[in-house]
Order: C-alpha cells, then structure tokens, then sequence
C-alpha cells in the first residue's frame, strides 16, 4: 500500500517549484535593490562633483576677470619718447606707499580694488623683499671690506 498518490506527489513537485520561484525571484530583488543603491550612491557623487567643478569654474571666471581688470588698471602711461613716466608706480609699490603713511590694510584694499589679503600678501612680499636687499647688501659690503683688507 503507497501512501503517496500521483496527485500528491504533483501537489510536493509543484510546492517544490513554487518555492524554487520564490527564492529566485527574492535573489533577483535582492540584486536589483543592490544595484539601485549603487546607482543612487553614483548619482550623488556626480552631483558633488559637478558643483565642485561650478564653483571652480566661477571661481576662476572671478580670478581672470580681475586679472583684465588688473591688466587694464596698471597699463603704465607712456610719455612720447615710450619711457614709463614717473608718477606710474606698480600696485605693488601703491600698496607699500600707502601702508608707510598709516592706512589702513581695509582703506587699501578699499582704495586699489583688491581684497584684504592680497594687500597683506603684497605688503609681506615688499617687506622680504627688502630683507632680501639688506642682506644682499651687507653681504656685499663685507666682500668689498675683506678685498681692502
């Protein structure tokens, strides 16, 4: 006597298969939903990158913009023999001028259109500068001192 019937045993094959469906089908989700996360995780960094290339872009339109404006600006007057005339000075030497009188670095900045940190970096540059030429000076006065001796 078989307690299994053909009619059971199609019942268990078909279970069998039903179940095998649903586990693909939940791997397939499972890899689908893997997949859309990575997706999304892309979308974002591409998102940062573009507004990180927005504001280098902007920031070098800024950068060059004031770079004309500086061309423009210390285009050095010329008289007709084409000798730079003497009252034409670099913003470099306005800057050190103007600190050397007392104002200040915000009425600089103010007065030659730049930000406050390119006066502060202009006046840094000048005061190594002349550093530089003191040094450059003793060094030679020393040479010149030990040749007479």
């Amino acid at each position: 006597m078989t307690w299994v019937t053909w009619e059971t045993g199609l019942a268990w094959g078909l279970g069998g298969a039903l179940l095998l469906l649903a586990f693909v089908q939940a791997t397939m989700l499972w890899r689908l939903a893997r997949a859309t996360s990575s997706s999304v995780r892309t979308e974002e960094k591409i998102g940062h990158f573009a507004d990180a290339l927005s504001l280098l872009t902007e920031t070098t339109e800024t950068g060059f913009r004031a770079l004309a404006a500086e061309m423009e600006r210390g285009v050095p007057a010329r008289n007709a023999k084409g000798v730079k005339s003497a009252s034409t000075r670099t913003s470099s030497a306005r800057v050190s001028a103007a600190a050397r009188k007392g104002r200040s670095i915000p009425e600089i900045a103010a007065a030659e259109q730049v930000s406050e940190g390119e006066v502060r970096l202009r006046l840094h540059l000048a005061r190594q500068a002349a550093r530089t030429r003191a040094t450059a000076r003793v060094a030679r006065e020393t040479k010149d001192d030990s040749l007479r001796a």
